[in-house]
């Protein structure tokens, strides 16, 4: 009889479970490269703001003293760093929020694999298949770097490791000021389950929070970021925007995962996280931008939350409610990601051609101008700028009214002296044969600038061009 050979070596646990969260965050990744041309235009207030401070024009917008137009300083860092070293702030910006964002989506990936391989598995799907994860990575803003202290705080919660949720949160003070809710809700469910042992987590927390008053209390003179009064909350709107979240962000049942998961006493704690987090968003009025990027930052730990009961549902006997769970958790926001891809690419493409050329018009031809959409025209032309939303100008930010529907005084606004006025305009601009702009359709603020009688005494429409599909930009010059 044959001797029998050796036994067959066990099968390689640990690569399979590096599989799923190497998938995660390639998926991430590959959705950050996609759309890759995308940058807010408030991403490049970021870049004019490194810009000035590496050439020694200090903490500023436009000459003048210190102006609070970043809401998360810390998301300056990146942009200083790529600057510094090779004059490009805004690839500092977008590789800094793509690897952030892809280490998210690992780290939560292998967090719900050690519990249980299967719920890895759903983790990985859930993030692979919400593409904003990818396009908000790239788009030049603090939210990757926001992304990863928010799965730090979820991790931190679920491990009940009190220094890294401590130091998560002392991380969002300076990113999200909206997440201070949820953080001090995180806090206290630490506190419940730690007792004295949360020390060192409230600790961090409030060292941080006190750094980043103590910083904007010395350099700007207030507490609170210029983006506050210039965005005043919209009860209205943030229920709206938060109701458009809930299916674009979550798809059609992805609320029914997250109410499954509170039956688990940690996992209950994190969905509560979630939830107070969501009013708070509504409190706030929500956001302007496209892609809802205040969720996105909590999206890694709301699919920890999600993964355990998708994944618990996928054994035998319940395989179907499980499939129906994911994908009812998945098919609309990757439909919406996808439509969004494209558009990203789009809005690149754009500011690539009609952008630049609205910008070199400008940088020939004016001194000073005056508009709403600052980043990308202040960035590239280095021109001084007067914001008529107030983001970098915390004079403007306090008059009344939404962001883009300050109530500028036409004295104040002249006194400004600003040779060239930007608006922006939902149709065709109809021009007359004298150079007045006879017609557009633009934000109330411009509507009320197009309006001041030495506006139109003394501009007249020097520049039209498309600015996308549905969109114009009109120059008046003195």
């Amino acid at each position: 009889m044959a001797a029998s050979g050796p036994d067959p070596a066990p099968p390689p646990v640990r690569a399979h479970r590096a599989l799923p969260p190497a998938l995660a965050a390639l998926c991430v990744g590959g959705v950050g490269i996609a759309a890759w041309p995308y940058a807010v235009d408030d991403a490049w207030v970021i870049a004019r703001y490194a810009r000035r401070i590496v050439g020694g024009l200090g903490y500023t917008f436009v000459d003048g003293p210190p102006t609070d137009g970043v809401t998360g300083p810390l998301g300056l860092v990146p942009a200083l760093v790529a600057e510094a070293l090779a004059g490009e702030p805004i690839l500092g910006q977008k590789l800094a929020g793509l690897a952030a964002t892809m280490v998210s989506a690992a780290w939560a990936t292998a967090v719900a694999g050690r519990e249980a391989p299967r719920a890895g598995v759903v983790t990985a799907c859930l993030l692979a298949l919400w593409p904003l994860l990818g396009v908000w990575s790239v788009a030049g803003l603090e939210t990757g770097l926001a992304t990863l202290a928010c799965t730090a705080a979820g991790v931190g919660l679920l491990a009940r490791r009190g220094a890294l949720l401590g130091g998560a949160v002392a991380a969002l003070a300076w990113l999200r000021p909206e997440a201070a809710p949820a953080c001090l809700v995180a806090l206290a469910l630490h506190t419940r389950a730690a007792g004295r042992g949360a020390g060192p987590a409230w600790a961090l927390a409030l060292a941080g929070a006190a750094s980043v008053l103590a910083f904007r209390l010395a350099m700007f003179g207030a507490l609170l970021p210029t983006s506050l009064a210039a965005k005043p909350p919209d009860l209205g709107h943030g229920l709206e925007y938060a109701a458009r979240a809930f299916l674009v962000v979550l798809g059609v049942f992805g609320v029914l995962p997250l109410a499954l998961a509170t039956r688990e006493p940690t996992r209950r704690e994190l969905a509560l996280v979630l939830a107070v987090h969501a009013c708070a968003v509504v409190l706030a009025g929500g956001d302007w931008m496209p892609g809802f990027r205040l969720f996105v930052p909590w999206l890694p730990a709301a699919a920890l939350v999600m993964a355990g009961p998708i994944a618990a549902r996928l054994d035998e006997r319940r395989r179907l409610r499980g499939v129906a769970l994911l994908a009812g958790a998945t098919l609309v926001p990757l439909v919406a990601g996808v439509v969004a891809i494209g558009d990203a690419r789009e809005a690149g493409a754009t500011r690539d051609t009609a952008g630049r050329a609205l910008a070199e018009h400008l940088a020939t031809h004016a001194r000073r101008v005056a508009l709403l959409d600052v980043g990308y025209v202040g960035f590239a032309t280095g021109l001084d700028v007067v914001d008529l939303g107030g983001i970098t100008d915390p004079r403007i930010a306090r008059l009344p009214g939404g962001h883009a529907d300050k109530a500028i005084d036409p004295g104040e606004l002249a006194a400004r002296d600003p040779d060239a006025l930007v608006l922006s305009s939902r149709i065709a601009p109809v021009v007359g044969a004298d150079g007045r702009l006879r017609r557009f359709a633009g934000h109330p603020v411009e509507a009320r600038v197009a309006a001041f009688a030495w506006v139109r005494e003394s501009m007249r429409v020097t520049y039209v061009a498309p600015y996308g599909p549905r969109s114009y930009y009109v120059v008046l010059s003195r």
